[in-house]
């Protein structure tokens, strides 16, 4: 009965209010994008970044606001790397276990474009799949789950 009432009232709202509302009574989360990337030899794509973690690990970043998870991943790959990305299907989403925030990974292959190291990136490289370099252990767990599907996709 409560709930019902509850209803009532906040249908009784303008749309832009009831967004306030909600977006008030919810907790707030970074979304990023990341991406298996596949070269044109079907070898995983990986960088080492200048910051955070040493270890190997995907390309990416987070949203700006109004902009679509696709568009965001080939924005960030192209402002870390100068590459051009077709950004593929979604293979798994992740929410974070230390800090608030869910990612989006996709299968992306490389387009064009010329790789060059930017101030974020200090290496950027190849690898096969079985010949994984030392990286974080949830990103390798999304190779070894998604590498297959993500080549296939990529040969198309």
């Amino acid at each position: 009965m409560l709930m019902r009432l509850l209803a009532v009232l906040f249908n009784a709202f303008p749309v832009r209010w009831q967004r306030r509302f909600m977006t008030a009574a919810h907790d707030r989360f970074l979304v990023g994008v990341t991406g298996l990337g596949i070269d044109a030899a079907g070898q995983v794509l990986l960088a080492r970044h200048r910051f955070g973690a040493p270890q190997w690990r995907f390309l990416g970043g987070f949203l700006h606001p109004r902009e679509r998870v696709e568009d965001a991943l080939a924005r960030e790959i192209r402002e870390e790397t100068g590459l051009a990305v077709e950004v593929g299907p979604v293979l798994e989403v992740v929410t974070g276990y230390r800090w608030e925030r869910v990612e989006v990974v996709f299968a992306y292959r490389v387009s064009g474009g010329t790789a060059v190291l930017t101030s974020e990136i200090e290496e950027l490289r190849s690898f096969a799949p079985d010949a994984l370099p030392e990286m974080r252990a949830d990103q390798r767990g999304l190779i070894e789950r998604h590498a297959a599907a993500a080549i296939a996709w990529a040969r198309r």
